[in-house]
């Protein structure tokens, strides 16, 4: 179900839109301006405290990824109709964070953006910098290439810089899936315990697949010490791993080592949780 097409703008809501004139390239509403199609309608503006009066209960997930404010406004092109919201969240890592949380199409390649995914005939997702731009059509259908002249027109006039954040160089690259990075600021696997996490989905010797994750620097000391308290313990190579059986993920393990707290999921004994963490994190 699309967002609400009726909205309530608070009054301090006007100077953040006049604000954004300074801080996005496009025509007076500073909104961006893509060839060949025209914005109809106020451009609008939510923050953290008054998104949910536009998307609901969907506003928790912008909220847990940082968002700072979101600039939406409706654009037509032959045939299509759509709403194109542009959240501006709190880093680029959370930008890419909730792309990956949201997107569910086809991933495509496009020049001056950082990811991108389209899903004719409804919708389009990109992120540029700590932008995350996202496309719903709510009259007519969206084609493939509608999709991407418009992304690739957005990509042109956000500002920041198209490139993966650094942040992802943490995850181990042999056996990683591509594409299948992601983070999560919180309860990764659904455990409160696990917070700021890079994970990416990995594949085995026999082609199985699993998820692995990095703790961030930040948060890596905060993370080990909650789960020394309340986790299972076991030796492996001279370090110690923490462990828990996880509903439908199976064995839960992570180790600290000099680089970091890395950890992996689905393992489906004691055994196989020592081979696949020692690989991950290097103990081998």
């Amino acid at each position: 179900m699309g967002p609400k097409r009726t909205h309530r703008i608070a009054p301090f809501m006007v100077l953040a839109t006049a604000a954004l004139t300074t801080s996005c390239a496009g025509g007076r509403s500073g909104f961006p301006e893509v060839d060949g199609w025209t914005r109809t309608g106020e451009v609008r503006v939510y923050n953290a405290e008054t998104l949910w009066q536009y998307i609901d209960g969907a506003a928790m997930l912008f909220v847990e990824y940082g968002i700072r404010t979101c600039t939406t406004a409706d654009m037509t092109e032959t045939g299509v109709s759509v709403t194109v919201d542009l959240y501006e969240m709190a880093s680029p890592l959370a930008a890419v964070g909730v792309f990956k949380r949201e997107s569910s199409g086809r991933g495509v390649e496009l020049t001056g953006a950082t990811v991108a995914a389209l899903s004719p005939p409804y919708q389009a997702l990109m992120v540029k910098g700590s932008t995350y731009a996202k496309v719903n059509a709510y009259e007519g259908e969206l084609t493939e290439a509608q999709g991407r002249r418009l992304l690739q027109g957005l990509a042109a006039s956000l500002p920041g810089e198209p490139v993966v954040p650094q942040e992802f160089s943490l995850l181990p690259e042999e056996g990683k899936v591509t594409g299948s990075e992601g983070y999560q600021p919180g309860s990764l696997l659904g455990l409160l315990e696990l917070t700021d996490c890079l994970y990416a989905e990995y594949e085995g010797s026999e082609g199985e697949t699993w998820q692995g994750f990095v703790v961030l620097p930040r948060a890596a000391s905060t993370v080990w010490d909650q789960l020394a308290e309340r986790w299972a313990s076991l030796e492996h190579n001279g370090h110690t791993v923490l462990f828990r059986e996880v509903p439908y993920s199976g064995l839960v393990g992570v180790t600290r080592t000099d680089s970091g707290v890395f950890g992996v999921s689905g393992a489906a004994d004691e055994t196989e949780l020592r081979e696949r963490l020692g690989g991950f994190a290097g103990l081998r």
